[in-house]
């Protein structure tokens, strides 16, 4: 994600619960026993264990490890309501026999539930559901999961701005996921935390002269078509935190070219003209220059959607970052900072919140490597100007206050810890660093500590010092010289 210098988006997940009666409890499905059942929702102490993670909690099971989805969506411009399937391959983590394990869910409610085959129980809760097999999970046993599931995405508010995140209209009458940092569980039962990779495919069925958007290579030559409805079937085959994940429904022009391996599709509004679009085409140049820096594109699709609104924001999206009306043109501020997080944020995740900055310093510190390349400021003049703004704070950029709230400090203050390793090992060290941390981590999640570790081993001395300095504490060291 990037951001006007001056927003700072507060995330207020607390009190955004699914979707239901008024008074928190579900209404009670017929059916065969070990059908899905409803009862009062959970209480807090009810529970199972979430992911352990100080910035935003409450999401994912860590007792479950989803391998991959395949989800339907049935949506109409206009129509709030949503109708779905998801079918997840996954295994549980432990070695124990598992009972049960949760689903992020905010809105929609299942309707119906199998593991292997057999009916499952479901119980909603707040923002999440509690599925119980007919037989407990065996550890290391992969099993297959199906979920039919029906209603209104409920929506969690970036309050500062009115900014949504989750399933929400655009100005013209379709819908698009803003889905960082738990949006995606607004339109789909996941496990919404980015410890949790997964390989996507996503189906959007709608009316045949609407278009369906989402991440990786569009599967066919076009859409299925009948009986009035066109299914646009997408797969992403690299492993994809669910806060990546993107959906959009509307009237899109579906722009496509290929490029040594890489296809390249862009969504745009039919209603954009061309000067809006001219900004996205020295998208392959980006991609191509970064490649040479930090190693091969972590992927074969790129590209981007703008959504008809504006949106104050442009998004990490894995393969199509989403961009807003507000962010077109004849130069788009911010495709570079955007295309970077393929490598970082995206081909590698963060395993916590907490290590945001290992995502939007990198994109950061990538966007001023990529404005100095295009005979712009200096790296060392931007990192100047950002010293200036984040060096008195009065919190360390590797605080869970500043991931809570995406402060620019995560941003400009992380691409600052990048700025001082580089001055302490050198361009040929610190390049190796960047190449060797894609290669090592891509299609996983990685920690601060991984990055000391790995930054340690090439420079061939304890450099955890360093980082102390510039993460840990506050204010900000004083910029290398």
């Amino acid at each position: 994600m990037r951001r006007a210098l001056a927003t700072v988006l507060v995330v207020a997940l607390a009190g955004c619960s699914a979707g239901g009666s008024s008074d928190g409890a579900a209404t009670s499905s017929d059916g065969p026993a070990g059908a899905p059942t409803t009862t009062e929702a959970l209480t807090f102490d009810d529970r199972p264990d979430d992911v352990a993670d100080e910035v935003f909690a409450d999401l994912g099971d860590p007792r479950i490890d989803v391998r991959s989805y395949d989800v339907e969506v049935r949506a109409d411009p206009g129509d709030p309501r949503i109708e779905g399937e998801v079918t997840m391959a996954l295994a549980p983590t432990g070695d124990d026999a598992l009972r049960d394990f949760t689903l992020d869910l905010k809105g929609p409610e299942i309707t119906d539930a199998s593991v292997d085959g057999e009916p499952a129980q479901v119980q909603a809760g707040d923002a999440e559901v509690v599925i119980t097999p007919a037989q407990p999970l065996l550890g290391g046993d992969e099993v297959e999961a199906t979920f039919t599931y029906e209603g209104e995405p409920s929506q969690a508010p970036f309050p500062v701005f009115g900014i949504t995140v989750g399933w929400q209209p655009d100005d013209e009458g379709g819908w698009f996921t803003m889905s960082e940092p738990a949006g995606t569980s607004s339109w789909v039962p996941c496990n919404d935390h980015p410890s949790d990779k997964a390989t996507w495919r996503v189906t959007l069925d709608v009316p045949e002269d609407t278009e369906g958007i989402s991440n990786g290579r569009l599967e066919g030559d076009g859409p299925e078509v009948a009986d009035g409805r066109a299914r646009w079937t997408w797969s992403e085959d690299e492993p994809m935190a669910s806060y990546l994940v993107l959906a959009a429904v509307g009237d899109y022009d579906l722009v496509t070219a290929d490029a040594d391996g890489v296809r390249t599709t862009y969504a745009f509004p039919t209603s954009l003209d061309e000067r809006g679009r001219r900004g996205f085409d020295r998208t392959p140049e980006i991609v191509a220059w970064f490649a040479e820096q930090f190693g091969p594109y972590p992927a074969d699709d790129s590209g981007a959607i703008v959504v008809p609104t504006d949106l104050g924001v442009a998004l990490e999206v894995q393969t199509r970052p989403l961009f807003g009306l507000d962010d077109t043109g004849a130069a788009v501020g911010a495709l570079a900072h955007e295309l970077a997080h393929q490598w970082f944020g995206d081909a590698v995740g963060p395993e916590r919140w907490d290590d945001l900055w290992l995502n939007e310093g990198f994109a950061t510190y990538a966007d001023w490597m990529w404005g100095e390349h295009d005979g712009g400021d200096t790296v060392d003049e931007e990192a100047a100007r950002a010293h200036e703004r984040q060096g008195d704070t009065s919190i360390p950029v590797h605080d869970p206050q500043a991931a809570a709230t995406f402060d620019f400090l995560i941003y400009e203050g992380g691409a600052l810890v990048l700025h001082a390793l580089r001055h302490e090992v050198g361009d040929e060290a610190f390049f190796e660093i960047l190449r060797r941390w894609v290669a090592e981590h891509r299609g996983s999640t990685a920690t601060t500590a991984d990055f000391v570790a790995l930054a340690s081993d090439v420079a061939g001395r304890d450099l955890q010092e360093l980082f102390t300095a510039w993460l840990d504490r506050a204010p900000l060291p004083d910029l290398p010289r």
